[in-house]
C-alpha cells in the first residue's frame, strides 16, 4: 500500500512461526529495496502445526528460503501497484472455542470449554481496484490450526484452506492473507477425534457421539516437547491404515469447511456491509519493552498440567507491540501467542472502532504464550509453562498500543 507519502506492506507466512533474527533481517532487506520504513512492515505467522511433519520447531532448518521469498513478494507487489480503496468489516464465525477446560475428575487439561472466553470474530480488510475485484483481502480470525498436527501431513490447515477460496473466487486476481487473531486458548470447534486418537496411537479410530471413558492423570508425565513427540511416533501398522486415510479425509473435510466459511464470510462481507474509500494515510509505530520472567523449578522433569511446578527468577521476557495504520483502520501487532481476553480488552479500550490484533508478527517472544491476568491461576500447560511473571504483560500491551494510537494522530 502507498499513500503517495508514505507505504505499507502486509505478508503472510504459512509457518507456526519465525525467529527474531531471520525475520529481522529478511524486513530490512524488503525494507530498504522498496523504501519502505520497517515499521510499517507486518510479517506474521498463521500458527499451521503441520507446516512440516515433525512439528512446530524443527531442528537444523534454514530461514534463507524464506526470507528470499519475503523480499521476493514485496518487490513483485510494489511492482504492480495500482489505484484502489480501501475497506473494513467485521463479523462473528462460530468455529473457535476456548480451550482451557477445569473439571473436578480431570483439573486442568486443554479440551473444548465453550462456557470460557472467546472473540468470534472475523473481521476483513479489502482493498479494490477500479474494476471492483479485489486486489488484496487481508483476515483475521482467533482459532489455533492444530487439525493435521503429527499426523505426516503437510498443510497450511484451515488458513490455507481460506485463503485458496478467496484467490479462486476471484479467479486468482487478488492476494488473501490470513493473520492470526488472539489464539492462545482457541482451538478448533470442531475438531475429528478419531484422528487425534490415531496420532497418539491408541483406539478406537471411529467416531463416537458420546465421550470415551477418561484417561487417568499422571502427574509425573514430562511436559510436552514437540520434537520429543516427533521422533517418538512410530509407523501406522498396516492394518490400521485404512483408518488412517478415513480419518486424514474426514479432518481434511473439516478444514476445507472451516476455511470455505471464513472466505465465503470475507466476500459476504465486501459485498453486503463493506464501504470503501479512496484515500487513506498510512502511519506505523513499534515499541519493545520487557517484563520480568521466570523459570520453572522442574525444568528437568516438566509436568504438562495440574501442577505449580515452583519457579525462580528468570531473564527478562522481549516483547515487542506495532501499531499500523491505514486510514482509520489500526493493526496492532503482538510477537507472541496472545490470550483472547487480551484482546477484547485492549479492542475495548481502544478509541478506534476499527481495530485488528495481529499476534505472532514481526519476531517471537522468549515468553512461551501470552496469558491474560485473569488466567494467571490456570494450571493449564500454556500457563505453567509461560516464562511470563503475572501481573505485566497484558497491561504493558494494552498501553502500549494505545499510546502508538494516540501517536498515530487523527
Amino acid at each position: 500500500m502507498d499513500d503517495g507519502a508514505s507505504c505499507a506492506v502486509l505478508v503472510g507466512l504459512d509457518q507456526s512461526g519465525v525467529n527474531d533474527d531471520g525475520l529481522n533481517a529478511a524486513i530490512a532487506r524488503a525494507s530498504a529495496a522498496i523504501k519502505c520504513p520497517v515499521e510499517n512492515f507486518i510479517v506474521s505467522s498463521t500458527h499451521t502445526h503441520s507446516s512440516s511433519t515433525k512439528g512446530l520447531d524443527v531442528a537444523g532448518t534454514t530461514f534463507a528460503p524464506v526470507a528470499e521469498a519475503i523480499v521476493s513478494v514485496v518487490q513483485t507487489a510494489k511492482s504492480r501497484l495500482a489505484p484502489a480503496r480501501v475497506g473494513y468489516g467485521t463479523t462473528q464465525v462460530d468455529l473457535n472455542v476456548n480451550r482451557d477446560q477445569y473439571t473436578a475428575k480431570q483439573g486442568w487439561r486443554q479440551a473444548a470449554n465453550p462456557d470460557g472466553p472467546s472473540d468470534k470474530t472475523l473481521a476483513v480488510v479489502g482493498f479494490i481496484g477500479d474494476d471492483n475485484v479485489p486486489i488484496g483481502v487481508y483476515l483475521n480470525y482467533a482459532m489455533h490450526p492444530v487439525n493435521f498436527y503429527l499426523t505426516g501431513v503437510i498443510s497450511a490447515d484451515f488458513p490455507g484452506e481460506a485463503s485458496r477460496y478467496l484467490e479462486r473466487f476471484f479467479d486468482e486476481h487478488a492476494v488473501a492473507v490470513f493473520s492470526q487473531g488472539a489464539s492462545g486458548d482457541q482451538n478448533p470447534g470442531f475438531p475429528a477425534r478419531a484422528l487425534g486418537r490415531v496420532r497418539s496411537g491408541r483406539g478406537p479410530f471411529f467416531e463416537t457421539v458420546g465421550n470415551l471413558p477418561l484417561q487417568p492423570q499422571n502427574n509425573s508425565q514430562q511436559g510436552f516437547n514437540p520434537a520429543a513427540a516427533a521422533s517418538s511416533r512410530q509407523p501406522v501398522p498396516p492394518e490400521n491404515i485404512a483408518a488412517y486415510k478415513q480419518a486424514i479425509a474426514r479432518t481434511g473435510e473439516l478444514v476445507t469447511m472451516a476455511g470455505t466459511l471464513i472466505g465465503a464470510s470475507a466476500v459476504r462481507l465486501m459485498r453486503d456491509r463493506m464501504q470503501f474509500s479512496d484515500t487513506a494515510r498510512v502511519w506505523g509505530g513499534q515499541e519493545k519493552f520487557t517484563c520480568p520472567g521466570r523459570e520453572r523449578l522442574d525444568a528437568a522433569n516438566p509436568t504438562r498440567e495440574n501442577v505449580l511446578p515452583g519457579y525462580k527468577e528468570g531473564a527478562d521476557v522481549n516483547l515487542k507491540v506495532g501499531l499500523l495504520r491505514i486510514g482509520d483502520i489500526h493493526f496492532t501487532t503482538v510477537n507472541g501467542e496472545v490470550y483472547s481476553n487480551i484482546a477484547t480488552r485492549l479492542k475495548a479500550a481502544s478509541p478506534a472502532s476499527k481495530t485488528i490484533v495481529v499476534t505472532l508478527a514481526n519476531g517471537r517472544a522468549n515468553s512461551g504464550y501470552i496469558y491474560s491476568d485473569d488466567a494467571f491461576s490456570h494450571l493449564s500447560f500454556q500457563v505453567i509453562g509461560s516464562r511470563l511473571q503475572p501481573g505485566c504483560a497484558e497491561g504493558r500491551i494494552i498501553s502500549t498500543a494505545l499510546d502508538l494510537m494516540r501517536r498515530s494522530g487523527d
